[in-house]
């Protein structure tokens, strides 16, 4: 895959040089268009043929929203748009889970539904959905130029693994390209920096022990479990936050700035709060086109309650085919009926660091439902929780020795103790002379090259 080969940064730094070579707005425009095409062709090019039908049906829905005064004929074209994103997306994300769900044996499943997903379709459908509803509901008006949509959904570096964007505050970015943008490049390449830093140091160190844990759950003793499920916590948020720093980063040197989409999400107090600072794009589109939709808070405690429910099931099966990632999205949900229902009662019994522990024990407990395989493994891991009675060191090492578990608690300590003190964008400040920030940049990048774990692993939600 281009993202992950040594091809990327030579790609990249073609496309910026002939970025910044030319001034011409609309040169600018299809350059990147044509780097963001060929970029997910690069996968497979029937994956590009997919995303142009579908990005095509919402260009054409979006017009016709607007040219058309008759309201049941403005339905009508939102309809036809939403039936061919979700259609498009149940086939192939969800058609071989229902297969399997419906037949008895997987040989009974027909080949058709064995197809592979195609990366990223779950964020460039979100984004052209929530497109589709603006227009509808007069937030924006219907793009003309099908190259500026076109490249409103596909621009290359929130492509496959978002933030997923709205159009008011992307699309009109990506309009004017003119010889005076604000290319941010120092805070560019320190988001670039970190991201990789997420990645290399931590993400793919502990994935390691991740996998082999998770992978192997007749042979993982209790201890090892346990320290997976607390080392994936770490794994999904350096990896996937590690991912949309790239992407900002890379977004800035074309006087691009995309949404931020984690602000320390593990410093959250409650739930809550967690959900405000973890996958911010994901859950503002939920909120804003499925929960608000269905009635919201508006109706009484209940139906607000049921509605809440309904947007954590669907988050949870928006990550993926499997019951696993519904089971983790209404672990969520019911964490929050009881946090509300709590909370509203006898706040004052529960102190800020107490509220704090619970929070934290609540999301990574929900991690090790999102992180097993299957639920014929949740009933293995059971019996391994319950059953075991060994807790020396030795039960915890899955290595050959322990400097890899002494690297990853010290990585994990590093980045807990940095996030608590201050925002990681601090360091891109002018408090910081060019100078110095030059140095600290290539501190970071020595240390990333010299201890970072180069095994080529694709990041997580890639798959989603």
């Amino acid at each position: 895959m281009l993202f992950n080969s040594l091809e990327f940064p030579l790609f990249l730094a073609l496309v910026v040089m002939l970025f910044h070579l030319v001034k011409h707005n609309l040169f600018r425009q299809y350059l990147l268009l044509g780097a963001s095409l060929f970029f997910y062709g690069y996968w497979k090019w029937s994956y590009l043929a997919l995303l142009l039908i579908s990005s095509s049906i919402d260009y054409w829905a979006a017009i016709q929203i607007r040219r058309h005064e008759d309201q049941q004929k403005k339905r009508l074209f939102l309809f036809l748009s939403l039936a061919g994103n979700l259609s498009i997306l149940l086939f192939f994300k969800y058609g071989k889970f229902l297969g399997e769900s419906f037949f008895v044996s997987e040989e009974q499943i027909p080949d058709w539904l064995n197809v592979l997903l195609p990366v990223g379709i779950s964020f460039y459908t979100f984004q052209a959905m929530g497109y589709v509803v603006d227009v509808y509901r007069n937030r924006l008006p219907a793009e003309k130029s099908y190259a500026s949509f076109l490249l409103f959904i596909t621009f290359f570096p929130q492509l496959v693994a978002g933030p997923i964007e709205r159009a008011p505050h992307l699309l009109k970015q990506l309009k004017d390209f003119t010889h005076d943008i604000d290319v941010k490049w120092m805070p560019g390449l320190w988001l670039v920096a970190a991201g990789f830093a997420k990645k290399l140091l931590l993400a793919d160190r502990l994935g390691v022990y991740v996998d082999a844990a998770f992978n192997h759950p007749g042979e993982s003793t209790a201890p090892q479990l346990l320290m997976a499920t607390f080392f994936f916590a770490f794994q999904i948020y350096c990896d996937f936050s590690g991912y949309t720093d790239i992407a900002r980063g890379i977004s800035l040197f074309f006087g691009v700035d995309l949404m931020k989409n984690f602000n320390r999400p593990y410093l959250a107090r409650t739930l809550a709060d967690f959900w405000r600072r973890w996958h911010i794009s994901l859950s503002g589109w939920f909120r804003d086109y499925v929960y608000y939709p269905l009635g919201g808070n508006r109706e009484g405690k209940w139906k607000m309650h049921i509605n809440l429910l309904i947007v954590f099931a669907l988050s949870g099966l928006w990550h993926g085919a499997n019951w696993t990632f519904l089971i983790w999205g209404l672990w969520h949900g019911f964490g929050l009926l009881a946090e509300r229902m709590v909370t509203s009662t006898k706040p004052e019994k529960h102190p800020g660091f107490i509220h704090y522990l619970i929070t934290v024990i609540w999301v990574f407990t929900g991690w090790f439902f999102f992180r097993v395989n299957s639920w014929a493994d949740i009933l293995i891991f059971k019996q391994t929780l319950t059953e075991s009675s060994s807790w020396t060191m030795a039960d915890f090492n899955l290595f050959h020795s322990n400097s890899e578990i002494l690297l990853s608690f010290a990585g994990i300590g590093l980045l807990w103790i940095m996030e608590a003190l201050q925002n990681k964008e601090s360091l891109s400040g002018r408090t910081v002379s060019l100078n110095l920030q030059t140095i600290l940049l290539a501190a970071t990048l020595f240390v990333v090259l010299w201890f970072g774990h180069f095994k080529g692993q694709d990041f997580i939600y890639f798959q989603f």
